[in-house]
């Protein structure tokens, strides 16, 4: 939302239903075949003009952000580089998604700051150089810039639409720890990439249970918690599916009926009060 000088909007959570990860393009970058669903959890970004540059992080996950790291910076800058942006802005973060965890946060805030810095300068950056700069930024920020569930492939920089998911509950469990993208792709034994898609489904629940996330088993080396999660999951009345989701350690389940989903993060707040959790909806 545009008011004045000032720009305010919501930063949304993904999850990936199922994530494939294939070898290296000639960038050293991983193919990857997914599709990425958004939920309704997110970070609230307010961005102003300024003096000068500045960023405040403030909500639950606020601990976990190191500013030498933090991806708004980057794209501020990456955004200013391109336009000649002379103008300084102060941004507030409330950070409620948590920090590398798989649920695409970082990503998702960079892309609100691009459409944020675009609204608020004068000179408008075309939708397709505004994608090029997502794509520098990181490889879940043009998925997240769309904002829409999305199958994506390539290194993130491949969209198309994805068909229309039922409606269904989301379970988020997250041990209230962090996994590095990178570590976990560090150790990823490649598999070659397969040209035929498997991007079509008639029938959604029978389809989604035939995929998989290739970087489960790995991510599990680093975070043995992700086991104890989807056992959990697994074994919850009424979850017809769980799964981790991107490089972890987030996992999720799916139910059918939002009052299942409800029980069963009750019953894992009284078993794990340490976890992280929360009952989410896929947006339409």
């Amino acid at each position: 939302m545009l008011n004045g000088k000032t720009f305010t909007c919501k930063a949304y959570a993904k999850i990936n239903l199922f994530l494939n990860v294939f070898n290296k393009t000639k960038d050293n970058l991983h193919n990857l075949k997914s599709l990425v669903c958004f939920i309704d959890l997110y970070d609230e970004i307010v961005i102003s003009k300024s003096n000068k540059f500045s960023l405040k992080v403030k909500g639950p996950f606020k601990n976990f952000i190191k500013k030498r790291e933090n991806i708004i910076e980057k794209t501020f800058i990456i955004f200013s580089k391109f336009t000649g942006l002379k103008t300084n802005y102060k941004i507030l973060l409330n950070k409620k998604i948590p920090v590398s965890a798989g649920l695409g946060g970082g990503s998702a805030d960079a892309a609100a700051v691009l459409q944020g810095l675009n609204h608020l300068n004068k000179k408008k950056v075309k939708k397709k150089d505004l994608f090029k700069l997502a794509m520098k930024i990181g490889s879940d920020v043009p998925a997240c810039l769309y904002n829409k569930n999305v199958f994506f492939s390539g290194y993130g920089q491949i969209l198309s639409k994805a068909p229309k998911i039922p409606p269904v509950s989301v379970l988020l469990i997250n041990p209230y720890k962090e996994l590095s993208t990178k570590i976990v792709f560090d150790i990823y034994k490649k598999k070659k990439l397969i040209k035929k898609s498997n991007f079509v489904y008639k029938n959604f629940f029978s389809w989604i249970l035939e995929q998989n996330n290739d970087l489960q088993k790995y991510a599990e080396k680093f975070i043995p918690e992700i086991k104890k999660m989807i056992k959990f999951l697994s074994s919850s009345k009424n979850c017809f599916f769980s799964r981790m989701t991107g490089s972890g350690p987030t996992v999720f389940g799916l139910f059918r009926k939002e009052i299942d989903a409800k029980k069963t993060n009750l019953l894992l707040k009284k078993n794990h009060p340490k976890w992280w959790s929360g009952v989410y909806s896929i947006k339409t």
